[in-house]
Parts: structure tokens; sequence; C-alpha cells
């Protein structure tokens, strides 16, 4: 979540540059709905991850994402911008957890943050709530995912993406993310028993990232 202080020039080039997953093989493809691809992306993000945590979590994901109606790999694409997958993870604001929510969120939410299944419930219904309050709103995803960081209140306050260059790069980032997890792992299907509806195509709400932000926001590829 939200840490107001500007990132430097320097610091935001090296962040851009750096691989935010490790590079699929030439021959990976969206590998299915089962809890073991799920698994193993995770432990690709984060390789001191043991194998039964990250099952556990893939367990997780997948049913939380679709309790909240959300695509898994989008609630996948946020916790690995905001911890990469560490459960003991604490930001300088104080933010906790895998999804890094704030102690007031977690206990708005009716979660411990320092329980991971938890922590990811609530992470799932905060920003399904997110969606659901940027729906109607042009490029909706990115405003939630810029509320995420930044807060709902930042985002209509400045009618759209707050200019935080902190928030403006994390929008970039989970897009980013979300793109690369859709390319190495397929949708999940709905738990065994849970009659889901299915989640909204995000690209009614999306466009492309170079019409998300102004190109002043945007990592120089010259660099």
């Amino acid at each position: 979540m939200l840490q107001h202080t500007p990132l430097s020039r320097t610091a935001l080039c090296l962040a851009f540059s750096a691989a935010v997953l490790l590079p699929a093989p030439a021959f990976a493809r969206p590998l299915g709905a089962s809890e073991d691809s799920y698994a193993a992306v995770l432990r690709s993000i984060n390789p001191k991850l043991p194998a039964e945590r990250a099952r556990a979590y893939a367990r997780s994901v997948m049913a939380d994402a679709w309790r909240t109606h959300l695509d898994p790999r989008f609630l996948m694409s946020i916790v690995t911008v905001e911890s990469r997958w560490r459960a003991n993870a604490v930001s300088r604001v104080g933010a906790r957890g895998l999804g890094q929510l704030m102690p007031h969120t977690a206990a708005t939410l009716g979660v411990n943050a320092w329980n991971a299944s938890e922590n990811l419930r609530g992470t799932a219904r905060y920003l399904s709530t997110l969606m659901k309050h940027f729906a109607n709103h042009k490029n909706g995803v990115a405003l939630a995912i810029a509320g995420y960081n930044a807060g709902p209140k930042a985002v209509e306050r400045f009618g759209g993406i707050p200019p935080y260059a902190e928030t403006q790069h994390y929008v970039v980032r989970v897009l980013d993310v979300w793109n690369e997890l859709k390319s190495r792992v397929g949708r999940a299907s709905p738990p065994v028993r849970t009659v889901a509806v299915r989640p909204p195509d995000e690209r009614q709400w999306v466009s492309h990232v170079d019409a998300v932000l102004p190109p002043s926001a945007l990592p120089d590829p010259s660099r």
C-alpha cells in the first residue's frame, strides 16, 4: 500500500529494469487450472516457499478469487507486487503480510493480517470491493489497482490515478505482472461445489497501459 515518499529517478529505473518474475522457459504456455500449476508459479516468484506452503497459498488464491469473482491471476499479481509472497513482510508504514494490509484495513475486514490465509481472504475481499466501486468508470481495473495502493478516496479526489510516482508505477507493475501470469498459467476453474459467476472480462475496463497513464509516468525504454 501507499508510501508517499517519491522514488528517485534512479530507483524507478532500477525497479523497472529488474524482472518481476523469473523468465518463463521458451516452451512455457498457460498450464491450466490446477493447484499444482499455480503453486509452481508461486515458487518461481519466491523460490524460498516450501512446496506445501505454495500449494496452500494456491488453494487459498483459487478459492478466494472465485468467491469474490476475481481472476485469480489478478489477485496473484497484487500479492506479487506487494510482498513477493513473503507472509512476514512489513512495509515501513506498517502494512503487513502477503497483501500488505494496514492494521486498520485488516481490522475492518475482520482478518488477522499475520495469518496467511486470512490475509489472502482480506486482500481478495478488499480488491473485489474496489473493483465494484470503480466498475462503471473508464479503466476501472486500473483505478481499483490505484485505490489498493493509495486508497479509493485519493483516486476520487484526483478524478483518476493519483499523481503519486509510487502509485502510477504500482499500477503499471501490477498490470505487467498480471499479463505475465496470464501467459504462464491458465485461469483457475471454480472449486468443487462452488457455484461461481464468471468474472467480467477485464478488457471491458482496461485499455493498454500507455492509455491508462500519461507517457511521463511510464519507464523510459532507452534507459
